[in-house]
């Protein structure tokens, strides 16, 4: 095969109508002389090229190189054909092969009878060299090979790809009529959107519109999320290049998307699918999902001065809607982005021409698309921005003295706004509090930044109000800001019927350093709260956290339900949460292992107020690392259950060394696993926003991310943590 710089021919695959949008990804990863084609674009580059289109072209459905061509009318010279191709380049006799057929106007009219024809070439050709052949594995081959036989002209690729490149590995999770990957890609792309405008999807099923959208504008490669391509199995693929281009696509990747997206559907299912799948891509910081109806949408408020937003929906169809309602349907969507939506450009994907007469706008452009094998159209519509009356000019207030202005009543200005709060504030209340009784609970969270212009954690903990407010760009003087943050909390402490004494506010900025756990006050009011009829102390005012981890709350529970009869060893033990769950769940020893003798009277406290106490629960003051590669090593201790969970950051006094997550969790789960039984279990969680487990370089025979079954429901909107089962390697 050729050389890493050498020019290759290459083809690539695409869905009808993205054709020139692939061709401008293509020219972007650096590939020359492109011509564009149905469904195929064509162009040339170097081995490098070649990977770089796999993982960064959004609308690409296979990369293929071409290897030979040649004309045949017969299943003889298809068969001839093949074995002009010398496949020892290619495959080895104990590999895999499966080779896809498409075939058109040609003697042939069979797609897997082509197929047969040329396995069967291939493998008489190694039979006849040796008497041995490569297998065939149609799922899983080491070499896909691509035949298009058109016209009688039959071209042989080879299929960088492997499985299809809209396999982004990101949606487990689909609604009935799921929209391919690619196509939402390229149906972003048309739109032109760019950051800041906002990015709506009104119907969003699970989510892959806003998905693609969110990749796109945090520059995230499509393809870093998938396990592997084809390529990685041929015999002379670079190792070392296409690491270090996999490296440049994570150092490529912006921290934020810069713009609001939302996504909104009625079915309350599909937006946690979406969710979900948000998740498993990355973005879930960058989408901002909720549970409505399409009567109730209304668009977000934008920035001042900005561009036009974008609205994207993908309606039901005839094939997934009876034709009597499709009418009523199309009308509806034609209201809502005429009353709600002026100024803005939508654009609708429907396979449906005769139901969208009724959307009731001039369309500016149709595009045609396919979903899957219907017909569509993309159409676009200008809507129309409302007239603005002008405000009149602000009259300030003077005192009776006719002295100077007092400062202005800056309520006014912020009373849509503080309206917009109160009642989504209300709304979550209602539908928290009601899930929390069921639930049995008193400490959860109420509202999670729900709306970007009022950026607050709202928890409730037996009755007191703790209230996160989160650093964000705005245009209120400092004097203008506390004036907000009064009324903020006035319809706070309305909303909850509890007095301005039960309510604790922090501001929560970027830690650094040591700060993460840093004294903010010195009151030493504490209160005992109950989750799980279990007994919890916790301080609203003393330390930037309360004591107690509300997003772990189905974490905790789990440890209790693997403790039994357990030796179970805490990490980073914080306030010994996890150490009474698995007291409570009969665990046969406990070692809770901090830094903070604080954290650690804490804990026994915690104990004691469950009736837990005793000679089986111990408690060390060392940090973690150094505890496990010293104390417990020289001890040969052994655990059935360590629960892992430190912060992002240390780089405390007392420690041997800083502590970074995502530098030095492989040494600190290797160190905990040494200390694993062989039939034992290690529970790891991180907060770390960027965080990637280094899964090679940690000696595990099982990693298994739970994140999904650890993050309550009252943590949704924001994922708070990653979490995952580790099992011992044993050798």
């Amino acid at each position: 095969m050729e050389t890493t710089r050498a020019s290759l021919p290459i083809h690539v695959r695409t869905l009808t109508g993205l054709e020139p949008v692939l061709a401008k990804e293509l020219a972007t990863v650096g590939a020359r002389d492109l011509s564009v084609h149905n469904r195929l674009v064509r162009c040339t580059g170097d081995r490098e090229i070649l990977y770089q289109a796999n993982l960064w072209c959004r609308t690409a459905i296979r990369v293929l190189q071409p290897i030979h061509t040649f004309r045949t009318t017969d299943e003889s010279s298809l068969y001839d054909g093949f074995r002009e191709v010398d496949w020892r380049d290619h495959l080895v006799e104990e590999a895999t092969l499966a080779v896809d057929a498409i075939v058109h106007n040609s003697f042939c009219t069979h797609s897997l009878y082509a197929a047969q024809l040329a396995k069967d070439a291939i493998v008489d050709q190694f039979r006849d060299r040796s008497g041995n052949r490569p297998s065939v594995d149609l799922k899983n081959p080491t070499l896909r090979i691509g035949l298009y036989l058109v016209n009688n002209e039959a071209t042989i690729y080879l299929d960088a790809s492997g499985e299809s490149l809209h396999k982004r590995g990101y949606r487990l999770a689909t609604s009935e009529a799921p929209l391919n990957e690619v196509l939402a890609a390229g149906i972003v792309a048309l739109s032109e959107w760019q950051p800041p405008a906002n990015f709506v999807d009104l119907m969003c099923g699970s989510g892959t519109f806003l998905i693609e959208a969110a990749l796109q504008a945090r520059n995230i490669a499509p393809g870093l999320s998938r396990s592997s391509f084809g390529f990685e199995r041929w015999p002379n693929h670079d190792v070392a290049l296409w690491k270090r281009i996999k490296e440049e696509a994570r150092d490529a990747i912006r921290p934020s998307c810069d713009a609001m997206l939302l996504g909104r559907d009625r079915d309350a299912e599909m937006i946690q699918r979406a969710r979900s799948n948000a998740l498993r891509a990355g973005v879930d910081d960058d989408i901002r999902f909720e549970v409505a109806d399409l009567h109730d949408a209304s668009a977000p408020r934008s920035r001042p001065d900005g561009p036009p937003g974008i609205v994207v929906m993908n309606p039901p169809y005839d094939e997934r809607l009876k034709i009597a309602r499709a009418s009523a349907l199309y009308r509806r969507i034609g209201d809502v982005l005429k009353q709600g939506f002026g100024g803005d450009v939508a654009f609708l994907l429907t396979g449906n021409l005769e139901a969208a007469k009724h959307v009731g706008l001039r369309t500016s452009k149709r595009v045609v698309l396919y979903n899957g094998p219907i017909e569509c159209r993309l159409l676009r519509y200008e809507l129309r921005a409302p007239k603005r009356k002008e405000p009149p000019e602000p009259i300030q207030a003077t005192d009776d003295a006719g002295d100077a202005p007092k400062p202005p009543r800056v309520i006014d200005r912020w009373q849509p706004q503080l309206e917009m709060f109160a009642n989504r504030l209300r709304k979550m209340a209602k539908h928290w509090g009601k899930w929390a009784r069921r639930q049995g609970i008193t400490c959860y969270r109420v509202y999670d930044r729900d709306l970007p212009e009022t950026p607050l954690a709202i928890d409730l903990y037996d009755g007191r109000v703790h209230v996160s407010e989160f650093e964000r760009p705005h245009d209120r003087s400092d004097f203008e800001q506390d004036r907000w943050l009064d009324q903020i909390l006035e319809l706070i402490a309305s909303v909850f019927d509890v007095a301005s004494d039960k309510i604790f506010v922090k501001e929560r900025q970027r830690q650094r350093g040591s700060s993460q756990y840093r004294r903010q006050a010195e009151t030493g009011n504490t209160f005992i709260v109950t989750e799980n009829d279990l007994r919890f102390r916790v301080n609203l005012t003393d330390y930037l956290d309360t004591g107690l981890f509300l997003d772990h709350r189905e974490a905790r529970k789990m440890i209790r339900e693997r403790s039994s009869d357990c030796r179970v060893l805490n990490l980073f033990g914080y306030t010994g949460s996890f150490t009474v769950y698995a007291a409570a769940g009969g665990a046969r020893t406990t070692t809770t292992v901090d830094l903070s003798e604080t954290y650690l009277r804490w804990a026994k406290e915690n104990l004691v107020a469950n009736g837990l106490e005793g000679d089986r629960h111990q408690f060390v003051r060392d940090d973690a690392m150094g505890f496990l590669g010293g104390l417990a090593r020289r001890e040969r201790q052994i655990y059935d259950l360590i629960v892992v969970d430190p912060p992002t950051f240390s780089n405390s006094k007392r420690a041997r060394t800083d502590f970074d997550i995502r530098r030095d969790h492989p040494e600190l789960l290797n160190l905990a696993l040494e200390r694993l039984q062989s039939s034992g279990a290690v529970f790891f969680s991180t907060n770390c926003r960027k965080f990637q487990l280094d899964e090679a370089s940690i000696q595990a025979t099982g990693i298994r991310e739970i994140t999904g079954q650890t993050v309550p429901p009252d943590f949704q909107r924001k994922r708070p943590h990653r979490s995952w089962w580790i099992t011992k390697n044993v050798t």
